[in-house]
Parts: structure tokens; sequence; C-alpha cells
């Protein structure tokens, strides 16, 4: 990797409290409703898509998240330290979120698409997609959670930053678990298809890559509106060249930062399992789950709300709702405090369904929206900790990586989720799920502890490794007034 100069930086254009508008606020939020659109879809439905529709085992979908997740092992580090080696006049990450946006969308597409080849050659073209998919996935968000890092040096304004985006990111899961099987079945509504599948309804093998194009092109002009929305103010000054061996080097000497791509791993393996389960939980734990409750017509299509629909979007709208107090109490509390009460309070909201027979979709319902709630602060509370590292590592070390520290997070983050995603195929191998086995009552509780128990555990374990974590916000405001005095030759 080529020598960069790395700063200690707060650039005027900031002003002095680094306050910002609500334009470029929402401008920066709406970066993540897009990414959210669809990387929920792959969060949300894939590992149901590979075995249900794609016909694929759980053996062969545990060997392509495998497969990807070593690819990512060398490709998260190389996006951010390329990223923070990046200078053009529209800064080091913005040019990334425009220059990728339309490769993401197309990689979505292609991910839900099934092409007429035999059952080995479709499991090699998921693989090579899924790949495909995460790489995009990397280019795009690596840059752009490096850009909460950038476009104000002030601590609570990287809050409220941190607050629009994640209410935004879960506005792009609330459309999408509301809106992604009716979608689905409007465009697979063919009854003449070949893969028309009469016992649900639709046909998903052309449903899916349909509504895939509706949410790639949304995604797509979401992500122009951050890249002319935003502007990088924290900016390089001058002081001394780093490398990449000494970006690395200093990263592994960040103990807080440890801590953190730690609880990354832990929270969102618990999000990976929680959602990949949950169709699974629905179509055969939960009695009655495809009941229609009532209909919603929107003029070109009617919705139809069932009570999975009903779940998943309540649930959605849950962790919004969750969202909304967080800067407030990040006012009045330590956020290492706050996020470790919201991830037990998570924690145990999720395991007390498993004590809640299927027959009572009401209980289960009430604990799923309590779980939902606790969900929504704590990752608006810890990106904004991943930033305040970031500063950390920079008044320790005199030299700036933001994209590397972004990076590593985003590394331990799809790491959750791939633990998560093996964990979901694992124990659907270990009780020898299939579409023939699943009403079976070994096979039943497998996926209610599934859904409950591994989540819960895991949300809970994510707070608790936070009581190791040593960045005060009285030492966050210390290191911020003493990197400004740096900038201004004053120390």
């Amino acid at each position: 990797m080529p020598d960069t100069p790395m700063t200690t930086a707060v650039s005027p254009a900031a002003g002095e409290s680094g306050k910002l508008g609500f334009l470029e606020k929402f401008g920066f939020g709406v970066g993540d409703l897009a990414s959210n659109l669809l990387f929920q879809t792959f969060n949300m439905f894939l590992l149901f898509f590979y075995t249900d529709v794609v016909g694929l085992s759980a053996g062969a979908v545990f060997w392509i998240f495998l497969i990807a997740k070593l690819w990512d092992t060398i490709n998260d580090p190389m996006m951010g330290a390329i990223a923070d080696r990046t200078h053009t006049r529209w800064g080091r990450y913005r040019p990334y979120i425009f220059g990728l946006a339309i490769p993401y969308g197309i990689s979505a597409y292609l991910l839900f698409t099934i092409p007429d080849i035999s059952d080995s050659a479709k499991a090699i073209y998921c693989g090579a997609t899924y790949i495909f998919a995460t790489m995009m996935y990397t280019g795009v968000n690596i840059p752009y959670c490096a850009l909460m890092g950038v476009i104000t040096p002030d601590v609570q304004e990287r809050t409220s930053v941190s607050q629009y985006r994640f209410f935004m990111a879960f506005a792009g899961a609330w459309l999408i678990n509301t809106f992604t099987l009716p979608l689905v079945r409007l465009f697979g509504g063919d009854e003449s298809s070949p893969t028309y599948n009469e016992e649900i309804g639709y046909d998903p093998v052309s449903g899916y890559p349909t509504a895939m194009i509706v949410f790639g092109l949304l995604a797509v002009l979401l992500f122009f509106m951050t890249f002319f929305t935003t502007k990088e103010r924290v900016v390089p000054v001058k002081k001394e060249n780093s490398s990449f061996k000494e970006d690395v080097k200093d990263l592994m000497g960040n103990f807080p930062w440890l801590i953190l791509f730690s609880s990354a791993v832990l929270n969102l393996a618990n999000v990976a399992v929680r959602n990949g389960a949950m169709l699974y939980f629905l179509s055969y734990y939960v009695e009655g789950a495809g009941k229609v409750l009532f209909n919603v017509n929107f003029g070109f299509f009617e919705l139809e709300v069932t009570r999975t629909a009903l779940f998943m979007s309540a649930g959605a709208l849950a962790t919004m709702l969750g969202v909304l107090p967080t800067q407030y109490l990040t006012r009045r509390f330590e956020k290492r405090s706050l996020y470790i009460f919201f991830m037990l309070a998570q924690g145990v909201s999720i395991a007390a369904i498993y004590f809640v027979p299927g027959s009572n979709y009401n209980m289960i319902l009430v604990l799923h929206l309590l779980a939902s709630f606790f969900a929504g602060p704590g990752p608006v509370i810890v990106f904004s900790m991943y930033a305040d590292v970031a500063d950390y590592s920079e008044w320790k070390t005199s030299r700036r990586a933001t994209g590397l520290i972004i990076a590593t997070i985003l590394f331990a983050i799809k790491g959750g989720l791939w633990i998560g995603g093996q964990l979901n195929t694992g124990v659907l191998y270990l009780i020898d799920y299939s579409k023939e086995t699943a009403t079976q009552p070994d096979v039943l509780n497998g996926i209610a502890v599934l859904f409950t128990w591994i989540p819960g555990i895991l949300s809970a374990l994510a707070g608790i490794i936070l009581l190791k974590y040593a960045i005060s916000d009285a030492l966050m405001r210390k290191i911020q007034t003493e990197l400004e005095e740096r900038k201004a030759g004053t120390v």
C-alpha cells in the first residue's frame, strides 16, 4: 500500500460548533435507507429463498456463506485502506457512494435471479452472486460509515447524525418487511408461469427478481442524494506519513476498538439469527401465521396484511420508534450504560418468546415488539462510538485512519452476520430441517430455540462486554478539545 499523509483535523468549514443542517443530516440518513432496502432483503429473505425457492441444502448454503466470509477477511480491510488513501475534489469517501451505487443495485437483482441450469450450477451461481453482492456492499458501506466520522467533529452532532441514519435504516427495514412479499406476489402473479406455486399463490422465481429491481432503483437514487447533500469537513492536515502497516499496528493497540469489534460481532450474530429464523418460525411454529387480517388497497395492487406481514412490519416500526429518544437519552446518560441496558433488555424479551406456545400469537407479537423497540437505540449509540474510537486513535497516535477503523467494524458486522447465518444453517442441518420435516416436534423446538434463546443470549453478551469499554463521555470531550487545540497549534 502507498503511504499517505495522515491527519489531525477539523476544517474551518465545519464551523466552531460543527453543527449540521437538517438537509445534510437527512441526506446522510437516506444513505442507510438505500443500503437497507437491499441489505435487509438479503438478511431477511435470502436464506429462506436459497432453501425453499432455489432448493439448495442447508449444507450448500453453509459453504457459500463460509467462502464469502473468507474473501471478506481480505476485501474489507483493503477497501478501508483504499478509501483512507483516496484524495478527490469530492473527498475521500463520497465518490465511492456515488460510483458503486448502480453496481450495488444490480447485484441485488442478480442475487435473487435463478437461471435455468443444473442444481450444482445453481449452487455455484448463488455463491458467485452472493460474493459479488457482499463486495458491492463493502464498496459502498465502508465509505458511507466512515463519512459520519468526517462530516462533523462534534460528538453530540455525531449522535444526532447517527439517529437520523438509523431511523432511516430501520425505515428501510420496515419497507422491506412490509412490501417485499406483496411485491413478490404481485410480480409473480402469472398463473401460467411454469414455476407458479399454487400452494403459496404466486411464482417466487419471477416475483423476487422483479421486486428487487424496484428496491434497487430506489436505492440508487437515495445513494445519489447522499452524495449530493453531504460534505466531508474533518479534512487532512499534513503532519506525517503513515503506512498501512502502521495503521494496523495502531489499531491492534486500541483496546476500545477491540471491545466495540467484539460487541459488533455478537450483536449482528443476534440480528442474523433472529431475522434469518423469522420466516421459519412464523411459517411453521406460529399457528395461523398466514391468516389474512385485513387488506390495504394502493390502487395498482392490494396489500394483504397477514399475521406474518403484521409481525414483520410492526416489529420494524417498533425499532424505528426505539431510535427516536436516543439523542435525548445520550445527553443525560453515558452512552456505554445505555447500550448495555438496551442490549440486555432486548435479549430478555427475545428469549421470553420461547415460553409462549405457538397458538398464542398475540403474546408472541407483544414480546417481539418489545425486543424490536429495545433494538432501536443500540446501533445509534454504538455507531457514534465508532467515530469516537477513531478520534481516540488519532489522539493517542497523531494519525487518523477512519476508513480502516470503520472497515474493521464493518468486517465485524459482516462477521457477526456470517456467524449468525452459519448458526442458522447449522441448526437447520442438525435438526434435519426440510419442508417435509418442518412440522415434526423436534424440528419445531429447534426452530423455536433458533428464534429465541440463541439471539437472546447473543444480544445480552453484546451488552455485557461493553463493561470493559473505557472511553467515557467526559474523556471524549477532552479528546475533542485537545484535537482542536493541536490543529490550532496550541499544543
